[in-house]
């Protein structure tokens, strides 16, 4: 993500808010900057013991963005080029997406700047150990909720949990959301974002006349989110024809055998060499002649220079933040129907807060029931976002912007000066 992301996150906000006349609905509230400055921006130096002894300093991040709807939420990612400013922008498209599917949670991110696949196990333990001890103060289950994001899982979710119990000496169980199901972690909640962008497919789906049976689908990214979309769209009855990773791209006009190739990916370590399909430029994959496009990796994958090849009629935006500014103003020109981050990989959040339910209760769902209230609330704000849409004749990113940022104003005003 380039440096100015934050500030590319609030350009958009502000072009929307402008329309919605927040000034004049909350005269001297200052509300379009209550709602784009963070809470709490927290920088920290993570020193790691390595294995041969030596000592490695990494920079580590917190933001909270909002809470005026519940306590912060959101994941901690581990990766080389993580800074402030992604850290920022993310948790900001966080208490956006909370509040477009309506659950009670504000926004958060978390990440150190590290090449964490190089370490060792017991290095990523110290690491992560580490972090969750210097921030320990900013956690908790009525506080600062964390999540797993880019190269974390429930394995980190649980050693922060450990940390937490060591230090204050109780199990808190919602610390975390995401952690392995035997301490207290949902069925589900590992499929969840994948499982969650499908649903919102099948309403768009409904919404634009598209018949998902016999639908083909190309996939940017087979990581967690898009491995698991690919798995759900098969299952619908979409030819998933093309899909690349980090290291390569494979293509098959007839459908991609998705079972094999997940285990391929996960024997190998990416999705080349698959004897299933024929290779393919990644950046190509873009230009495949399909129906529904899944940029499913990191930031900024559809840009204004590739935009224009693109011939999907759907793109479900799988990732944070994939389409920027000029590439959404392109696809919009063109008819292209974009299923807004915002709304589209919310499944993941919303089933963190079915685990947060879980926990506070002491009563845990089955993956049936968790299933159906996905679908339930994917569904429901999938409808709320075309009828926005329909009825300020906008984009669906804007109609989703215009109500998240309807339910967090009205809260921060109904809360009154803080």
């Amino acid at each position: 993500m380039s440096a100015d992301a934050f500030s590319l996150a609030k350009e958009r906000f502000f072009r929307y808010t402008e329309k919605m006349g927040l000034d004049r609905r909350f005269p001297g509230q200052s509300m379009p900057e209550h709602l784009t400055e963070p809470d709490r921006s927290v920088e920290v130096r993570i020193s790691l013991k390595r294995d041969d002894g030596s000592v490695q300093v990494c920079r580590g991040y917190r933001v909270q963005f909002n809470d005026d709807r519940g306590p912060y939420k959101g994941g901690i990612r581990f990766h080389p080029v993580v800074d402030l400013a992604e850290v920022k922008a993310l948790a900001f498209w966080m208490y956006m997406k909370t509040a477009v599917v309506d659950i009670p949670f504000g926004g958060a991110k978390g990440g150190v700047a590290v090449d964490y696949p190089a370490l060792s196990l017991a290095e990523k333990e110290r690491l992560t150990k580490r972090y969750a001890t210097v921030l320990v103060d900013e956690l908790g289950s009525e506080r600062d909720i964390p999540a797993p994001d880019v190269n974390t899982s429930a394995r980190e979710m649980a050693w922060i949990m450990d940390v937490w119990r060591l230090i204050h000496g109780r199990y808190q169980r919602g610390i975390v959301t995401g952690k392995p199901v035997a301490m207290g972690g949902s069925l589900g909640r590992e499929t969840a974002t994948g499982r969650g962008v499908v649903f919102a497919i099948e309403e768009a789906a409904k919404q634009i006349r598209l018949d998902l049976r016999g639908a083909t689908a190309a996939i940017q990214g087979f990581g967690n989110v898009g491995s698991s979309t690919a798995r759900f769209l098969a299952e619908a009855g979409v030819r998933v024809t093309a899909v690349s990773d980090v290291a390569g791209a494979v293509r098959d006009p007839r459908g991609l055998d998705i079972a094999a190739l997940r285990r391929h990916a996960a024997e190998t370590g990416g999705v080349a060499g698959f004897p299933g399909g024929e290779p393919l430029d990644r950046e190509d994959l873009f230009a495949e002649p399909v129906d529904i496009l899944v940029p499913a990796a990191l930031e900024h994958a559809i840009t204004e220079n590739n935009a224009g090849r693109i011939r999907a009629r759907l793109i479900a935006e799988g990732a944070n933040g994939p389409t920027t500014s000029e590439a959404a103003h392109i696809l919009q020109q063109r008819g292209v129907t974009v299923i807004p981050d915002i709304l589209c990989n919310a499944g993941g959040v919303t089933v963190s807060y079915f685990e947060w339910v879980q926990n506070r209760q002491e009563f845990y769902w089955t993956a049936e029931k968790v299933d159906a209230e996905l679908r339930q609330v994917m569904a429901r704000a999938s409808r709320e976002v075309f009828a926005e849409a329909a009825r300020h004749d906008c984009c669906l990113r804007e109609a989703a912007y215009r109500i998240a940022i309807e339910r967090v104003a009205t809260a921060a005003a109904a809360r009154g000066v803080q």
